[in-house]
């Protein structure tokens, strides 16, 4: 297919403004800056590149993608997947904020000998731990990440107990410093000659890089600990309200020899409450699932009291085995604060540990845990984080980070959509006077738009003068067509023409959906001027080359009904003309699902429909429809972090490699934008719209249209 000639379509020039080199691209991204005093964002962003290892998310990677193949392979044996993820979530939504639950559970825990302590945050919890501990020196431990949260193991370090990590992956984050990179995988950052470097150190002899022999050395280390120490602390991942008995998952088997020392100390939190053990074992086969790929995990510890015996004439007495004392520590630590008050975002609580949304978050496979808290990882944790720790840390631990793309929600069990609560919680960051005042970058963004209209300063922009006419069709370019991709703006107007289609363009203003995506109120007005315009042009349909602004466009049409139909060229195109190729393409061809238009707008099949009717190779990546990959430009990232976005980016782009795809097809101006970035420099792959490879087909004669009866508009779904 001859490729797309350089060019503009008749009537189109640039309108006023600077040339681009004027504008900082790096700092932030392309867009305006006009002072260089350096706020929060740009302070993480500079700390960022310089503390990321590239081995250390590669390492990440293939964990993950281990895990995700480990998924597939055992999905068939289990039992409807998807009426499992939905039962749990129904109890964790009957569960979490039950307070009769909760004390129904603390109740029926005290009738089988625990000591239950309730502690109201993370400073109270330590000292109840340390109080506990006594004068012991020496304490082993099991995973917990409600203790990572808390920050027990530093705590009970800094007043003279050592704390040995029993858990291999634990222990080897303890003995380098590290924080935990998954919550059942701490050091799949790492490769098994990164952990043989860290073990020989430590242990000052050789140990070779074989997963087996670093399990036994770490074994043997642990194993003379384990026998003197008096004091076991372990987590729980539920605790079964019926019963009085808390559930422990584990594969290693540490867990049983920790609990099993004289004194067993339990941390809990709160919303770790299920009705019964039937309930708790549901979830304990999906975290196992999500979070390892496996049907099961090795030993499911169920502890409801100390050990007893009914052996003497079927009277029970107690203390026949370890331990003689057995206490679980309640946490809360802003659980019913954020349950009674903050009911918007009640549904972090529901999370059951399983981290399956990290393993494609775009920004966590960026810049790996460092986009969260210590035991809080990934968006979810960033927002738990800034409500229990207080906006400036949630901003530290990622708050502006997040694409906002939304597949954490869609690949969660309990379905947390993280990006979400991120929006929301961006917004409290700038009504924090003190915060606000430290976010230099995002007020910058919002006082560009608001004098220039556009995110992109005074940047020249184009305008298609000639267009402008009475016409009942609409073309809505939007600021990335008229500032960045005006060459692809200008394809998508030169298909109309030829295809013969009358529309007419208006002098637009930004929608301002970008503000909303960093945290600022977007001004409603903008998209009115822009409706007042289009009426007054006598339009009755909306064409968007930007999913974005579509829905930008779609959620005011829901406050303040129009009449106008909106809907993305694409979809007006493939439902009101039929296309058909004359010789198939040899190029193989794959489609990128737009956050906005796919996960936001429910639309994903137009694009593989027209794809399928022109007869042509095309192929699916790895991750598509409602699980596609972020192209990594959304929700502020390549304005405050152009390198993550990049490298975002790039890791889409891999996928689109992986299947040997000549062409990757999109129907996002930013998203085609992004991918460019991309495609490295030798890179033979062409990123292009859907009105792109239509044009070309066309100019070259391999594909005909033909107009048909037009359908009902695009609409959310």
């Amino acid at each position: 297919m001859k490729k797309l000639r350089d060019g503009n379509p008749d009537g189109w020039i640039r309108k006023g403004g600077v040339s681009a080199p004027l504008f900082n691209k790096g700092r932030p991204g392309g867009i305006f800056r006009e002072r260089e005093k350096v706020g929060l964002i740009q302070k993480q962003y500079d700390a960022l590149r310089k503390k990321i290892k590239k081995s250390d998310l590669e390492n990440q990677w293939r964990a993950f993608k281990e895990t995700r193949s480990r998924q597939r392979q055992n999905l068939a044996s289990i039992d409807d997947l998807e009426k499992i993820k939905g039962e749990v979530k129904r109890i964790r939504s009957e569960s979490v904020g039950n307070w009769d639950l909760l004390q129904k559970a603390i109740s029926a825990l005290e009738k089988n000998r625990f000591e239950v302590i309730q502690a109201k945050d993370s400073k109270e919890a330590c000292e109840i731990f340390l109080k506990e501990i006594g004068k012991e020196r020496l304490v082993v431990k099991s995973k917990s990440n409600i203790s990572k949260e808390i920050g027990l193991t530093p705590f009970l370090t800094q007043h003279g107990i050592e704390v040995i990590e029993t858990d291999i992956g634990d222990r080897i984050n303890q003995i380098m410093g590290g924080r935990s990179s998954h919550y059942t995988g701490p050091i799949v950052h790492l490769s098994r000659y990164e952990v043989a470097e860290v073990l020989s150190r430590h242990l000052k002899r050789e140990i070779p890089p074989i997963p087996e022999e670093e399990m036994q050395a770490v074994k043997e280390d642990i194993e003379s600990y384990l026998q003197k120490a008096r004091i076991g602390i372990t987590g729980s991942n539920a605790i079964a309200a019926r019963e009085g008995a808390i559930l422990i998952i584990h594969n290693e088997g540490n867990v049983t020899r920790v609990r099993t020392r004289s004194k067993h100390l339990v941390i809990a939190s709160i919303d770790k409450v299920y009705p019964n053990i039937q309930d708790a074992m549901v979830m304990a086969k999906l975290e196992t699932y999500l979070a390892t790929g496996s049907l099961f995990p090795s030993f499911i510890d169920i502890v409801a009291g100390r050990s007893k015996s009914s052996d003497v004439e079927k009277i029970p007495f107690y203390g026949m085995h370890e331990p003689t004392e057995l206490v679980i520590v309640l946490l809360d630590n802003g659980r019913r604060e954020i349950f009674n008050h903050k009911k918007d975002f009640s549904d972090l609580l529901y999370c059951i540990g399983c981290g399956n949304c990290l393993l494609d978050c775009p920004t966590y496979n960026a810049i790996g845990p460092s986009f969260g808290a210590d035991g809080m990882l990934g968006g979810r944790g960033v927002a738990l984080s800034s409500l229990q720790r207080g906006m400036r840390e949630g901003i530290e631990d990622g708050l502006f980070l997040c694409t906002t793309c939304g597949l954490c929600g869609e690949v969660c069990p309990v379905g947390i959509d993280a990006g979400k609560k991120i929006k929301d919680l961006r917004r409290g960051a700038l009504e924090d006077h003190e915060v606000s005042s430290q976010l230099d970058e995002v007020t910058l963004l919002r006082n560009t738009i608001d004098r220039y209209g556009t995110p992109y300063g005074p940047m020249a922009r184009a305008e298609f003068s000639s267009f402008k006419r009475k016409c009942s069709l609409v073309l809505y370019i939007g600021c990335v067509g008229m500032s960045t991709e005006t060459e692809t703006a200008s394809h998508a107007i030169q298909l109309l023409q030829r295809m013969g289609i009358d529309f007419t363009v208006i002098d637009e203003v930004c929608c301002e959906a970008v503000k909303g995506e960093t945290g600022s109120t977007a001004d409603a007005g903008r998209i009115k001027q822009n409706i007042e315009k289009i009426e007054k042009a006598g339009g009755r349909e909306v064409l968007f080359l930007c999913p974005t602004c579509l829905k930008a466009f779609l959620e005011y049409e829901e406050k303040h009904k129009t009449g106008l139909k909106y809907r993305t060229l694409t979809s007006y195109l493939s439902e009101n003309f039929s296309f058909t190729s004359s010789e198939a393409d040899p190029a193989t061809i794959t489609y990128h699902d737009p956050c906005h238009l796919g996960r936001g707008l429910g639309s994903f099949d137009g694009t593989r429909q027209l794809l399928t009717d022109l007869g042509g190779k095309w192929v699916e990546m790895e991750h598509h429809h409602q699980e596609s990959l972020c192209c990594g430009a959304g929700g502020g990232l390549r304005a405050f972090y152009p390198k993550f976005s990049r490298d975002i980016a790039r890791k889409r782009v891999k996928e689109a490699e992986e299947v040997k795809a000549d062409i990757l097809l999109t129907d996002c101006l930013s998203c085609k934008h992004n991918l460019r970035q991309g495609v490295l420099f030798e890179g033979k792959m062409r990123v292009m719209t859907t009105p792109e490879y239509l044009l070309e087909g066309i100019e070259a004669g391999e594909i005909q249209s033909s107009r048909r009866t037009p359908s009902r508009p695009f609409t959310r779904k």
